[in-house]
């Protein structure tokens, strides 16, 4: 409870490096098949995530000295989302593209565990500092855990948000219809039974 108490935002910060960090090791490697990597492509795409991260540590640290550590952090994370983003549309261009993305999400990402530490020790006494980093460490090993389930259902709960709002605006565009066609289960995979399934919705 220290971390949480000292710094709530350091506490989260430490969460959110593992989820980040985590979650790319182990998605990573799908997301590279999936875009047409080769394995041994795959590999220099995981390490230039590795080596943005390396890169990024002096000029972070620079930054988190010099200027409002929460103003670095949340700078950090809006590159981050940037670098997101830019991997979800320019998945099917270039492979230095694909490998500048990751490379990207690197420098963004790594070092937001030793800002967020930085920040929470500036709130804490000699003594506790010991403590704190074992929270941290404790912290950081959670959201590493979690990171499978949390990116799986964060992003299954972000579709069905989208599908709400988009749903809410189309009943503002147009009525729905009075005369329905009834209700019948529609299966996802089974032609054979979609066709006996239509063959009773047309005798309804």
């Amino acid at each position: 409870m220290l971390a949480v108490r000292n710094s709530p935002l350091a506490a989260a910060g430490v969460v959110v490096a593992a989820l980040s960090g985590a979650s790319f090791r182990m998605v990573g490697p799908i997301y590279g098949a999936a875009v047409g990597l080769q394995i041994d492509q795959i590999a220099y795409f995981l390490a230039a995530f590795v080596l943005g991260g390396a890169l990024a540590q002096i000029p972070a640290g620079w930054l988190a000295d010099k200027y409002d550590r929460r103003k670095a952090l949340i700078w950090l994370s809006v590159v981050a989302v940037m670098s997101c983003l830019a991997s979800i549309f320019i998945g099917n261009y270039s492979t230095t593209a694909i490998f500048l993305t990751a490379l990207i999400f690197g420098i963004t990402t790594f070092p937001i565990f030793s800002v967020t530490s930085a920040h929470a020790h500036d709130f804490v006494q000699s003594n506790e500092r010991v403590e704190l980093s074992a929270a941290f460490i404790f912290y950081y090993a959670l959201g590493a855990i979690a990171s499978p389930l949390l990116a799986l259902f964060v992003m299954i709960a972000s579709s069905h948000v989208l599908l709400i709002i988009f749903g809410l605006s189309r009943m503002r565009v147009r009525p729905t219809r009075t005369e329905r066609t009834p209700y019948i289960y529609a299966p996802r995979t089974s032609f054979i039974i979609g066709r006996l399934l239509k063959r009773m919705r047309d005798k309804l």
